[in-house]
């Protein structure tokens, strides 16, 4: 009878080894998600103050930025400047940087790229502060363009100058490695490092094992 409850024991001490190291496993693997995954999911933030590094578009000497402020539960809003991680309400906002544009009248048209149908638009008005705006719903996920349409203003080959901005709405893009913030390269570290640890006690458990007594 006590060789027999003997016998069971190392059984049960490596179960419970086996439990404690899956439970460890699984605790980091959530731990370097959370850092993984960034809060607006896989878009741009508002920025802080510093250079502009998206949301410009520029042609024949006519500028403007454009911020997608979009409205969320529990927060004042998040900006984005093309990519929307969720579709609903949200307001663009452009800055007009070219100041002749403060003083031409400006049309805005938002569009669907694949059917081409109007979402929002803005008839021609002038923007004085250098600021305009236009409510949308994003109703679908999918691709838009806003055109800024300055009224009366011509290219070299006489065309009108359209400012089209791409906007892309809840559809996450995977992230290139050089892309990776220092939050996700440490995420990636100890992913790694806790399933190195789990590998190599299984190895030792194995090499045990296959010792004789």
């Amino acid at each position: 009878m006590s060789s027999g409850r003997l016998a069971g024991r190392p059984s049960g001490r490596r179960g419970r080894t086996y439990a404690g190291a899956a439970a460890r496993l699984v605790l980091g693997i959530c731990a370097a998600l959370l850092l993984l995954v960034p809060d607006s999911s896989f878009a741009h933030r508002h920025r802080p103050k510093g250079p502009i590094d998206c949301g410009v578009v520029s042609q024949e000497g006519y500028t403007a930025h454009l911020d997608i402020c979009k409205y969320e539960p529990m927060k004042m809003y998040e900006s984005y400047c093309e990519d929307v991680p969720k579709t609903g309400e949200a307001t663009l906002v452009l800055d007009l940087m070219s100041h002749p544009l403060w003083k031409t009248p400006v049309a805005l048209t938002l569009f669907r790229e694949q059917s081409k149908e109007v979402v929002a638009e803005a008839p021609p008005h002038v923007y004085r502060e250098g600021i305009a705006s236009l409510r949308v719903h994003f109703s679908t996920p999918g691709r838009y363009t806003l055109e800024v349409k300055p009224q009366g203003v011509f290219n070299a080959a006489n065309q009108p100058v359209v400012l089209k901005f791409p906007i892309a709405v809840g559809m996450p893009s995977p992230k290139s490695f050089a892309s990776l913030g220092a939050g996700e390269f440490v995420a990636v570290a100890i992913l790694g490092f806790l399933l190195y640890r789990f590998w190599r006690k299984r190895q030792l458990e194995r090499v045990r094992k296959s010792r004789p007594f």
